[in-house]
């Protein structure tokens, strides 16, 4: 469902990622970034980009609570189509921060980079905005940042 051409693996070496074709040629299997670049990038996109929105903080389980195959994350988005596709696809709520507790879980960040100024209408009913749309997993750090889609 993401645009496979602005979604980004992030590690310190390309060859972690994806393959390296013979000659320069731009590979098909995925797209890296460097950890610095891709900083540098949620730098230039996030700062305000969720002003004026409700934040909604998920705790979610991939899977049954509890189970050995399941993992725990939180995610952080200003999209209420976000809080609902999440509601279908993943367990939320207290018995997953419970399950929790202390331990490790993946962080994933979501903004339709759309913030309202309170300024005249909003610009689409379906906010979004597709010239910086960025999505990077960072399977170092157990992030995943999603910028600029609408869901």
């Amino acid at each position: 469902a993401r645009v496979e051409s602005k979604t980004v693996i992030v590690t310190p070496s390309q060859r972690d990622t994806v393959p390296l074709p013979a000659g320069g040629a731009r590979g098909q299997l995925g797209n890296w970034m460097s950890p610095a670049e891709f900083q540098q990038a949620v730098d230039e996109r996030f700062p305000g980009c969720m002003q004026g929105r409700t934040m909604y903080v998920l705790p979610f389980s991939m899977g049954p609570v509890g189970s050995p195959l399941s993992r725990i994350g939180v995610q952080l988005t200003d999209s209420a189509y976000v809080v609902a596709s999440m509601r279908i696809m993943t367990r939320l709520g207290k018995p997953v921060l419970q399950a929790l507790g202390d331990g490790d879980f993946v962080k994933c960040l979501h903004s339709v980079g759309q913030p309202l100024t309170g300024q005249g209408e909003p610009v689409s009913q379906w906010p979004c905005n597709p010239e910086k749309t960025l999505i990077g997993h960072v399977p170092d750090q157990r992030e995943i940042v999603s910028f600029g889609s609408g869901y």
